[in-house]
């Protein structure tokens, strides 16, 4: 549905009727016309963004084109498809096929394309990169690229349940629809951006507005059973992902761990029944409390790059007598989390494990 938009005649003071139209009436075309102005102004889809490159082709035995490839502004690679009418166009299986090319881009390659778009050093891309992010380091990038479809309709209902199906599995990707305006006794078209997916009356279930993701249950949980259900369904997604660790599942407690091989360091989900959270934890337990602090210390640095595109609160914490841990903190609703947040809480696991475990290698193999 359409946004209804009004001009008033400064003459009549009375409002007139701006009527929509689509890109195809209006003459617009997707390479020369639409994919241009947002190469210009990224704005057009609702959010700040660098953009790297456009027709992004670098794929080994592949001839896609990325229509605009991009950074948000958390230094996560965003993936954007644009079609004048989505209907029927398959931009979705477009987008994820796209994503997946690029999931394994690194940020020297970013630099790199983006060097050649904007005719300059590679030196002054970076730099670029870094007033943008407003950062004084490049971030690490992930192999979740985020997937924005624009389009001036989003009408395809197979397109958008897809999409929220996709969401539903915390893959980040978001509908814009942008719509032209026919201006009243003008040659003037004005573009309204809307943003359709996630919807605004979907805030709690939003990533990356707030920080915090949250999932309602639909009845608190509290028996056994279903405790012993949540902890299975966390070790099954979890173990699917193969992180290098692995979870028994065994327990009906309020946590369960995957433990590495080095004494005295493990990764944990907690369940903190009275803040209504879930902590993912890597959770240092020694002796004497100022070694778990020591390595709270050196997990400290590289914050950025262990929250880069997980909005979670994230933070180090020291507590009890001996221990400390770093943590990203998923909210719930309920008594207890359903089995519905086994598939998030095992991914951010994973994420967590891929950009700490590194650190604690690098630490424990020079004997530290």
């Amino acid at each position: 549905m359409t946004d209804q938009i009004y001009v008033v005649d400064p003459s009549t003071r009375e409002p007139m009727e701006v009527k929509p139209a689509t890109f195809q009436e209006i003459g617009i075309t997707e390479r020369g016309d639409l994919e241009r102005w947002v190469a210009r102004d990224p704005g057009l889809l609702g959010e700040p963004l660098l953009v790297i490159t456009s027709e992004f082709s670098r794929f080994e035995k592949s001839k896609r084109r990325v229509d605009i490839l991009a950074l948000d502004a958390k230094g996560c690679l965003v993936i954007v498809e644009l079609k004048l009418d989505a209907n029927r166009s398959l931009a979705d299986q477009q987008a994820i096929r796209y994503a997946a090319l690029c999931s394994n881009m690194t940020m020297e390659h970013v630099v790199d394309e983006l060097a050649q778009y904007e005719g300059c050093s590679q030196e002054e891309a970076a730099q670029k990169i870094l007033s943008f992010l407003g950062t004084d380091d490049l971030p690490v990038l992930g192999n979740r690229p985020r997937i924005i479809l624009a389009s001036g309709s989003m009408a395809d209902r197979e397109l958008t349940n897809c999409v929220l199906w996709l969401r539903g599995f915390t893959v980040d990707i978001s509908c814009v629809e942008l719509t032209p305006y026919r201006m009243p006794d003008s040659p003037h078209v004005v573009v309204v951006p809307r943003t359709v997916i996630p919807p605004p009356e979907a805030h709690d279930y939003r990533i990356g507005v707030t920080g915090e993701r949250r999932v309602r249950s639909p009845k608190p949980i509290t028996k056994k059973s279903a405790r012993v259900a949540f902890w299975k369904a966390v070790a099954h997604e979890f173990n699917a992902l193969g992180a290098g660790f692995r979870a028994s599942g065994r327990t009906s407690g309020l946590h369960m761990c995957a433990k590495p091989r080095f004494e005295g360091i493990h990764y944990e989900w907690i369940v903190r029944t009275q803040e209504a959270r879930l902590d993912i934890a890597l959770h240092f337990e020694f002796k004497l409390r100022r070694e778990s602090l020591a390595w709270l210390d050196l997990i400290a640095p590289h914050m950025r790059l262990i929250t880069a595109g997980v909005d979670l609160g994230f933070d180090l914490v020291p507590w009890g007598r001996r221990w400390a841990e770093a943590r990203f903190r998923l909210p719930f609703e309920g008594g207890f989390p359903g089995t519905e947040l086994a598939p998030y809480a095992a991914q951010v696991m994973k994420t967590l494990i891929e950009r700490t475990w590194p650190v604690v290698e690098l630490r424990k193999d020079r004997g530290c």
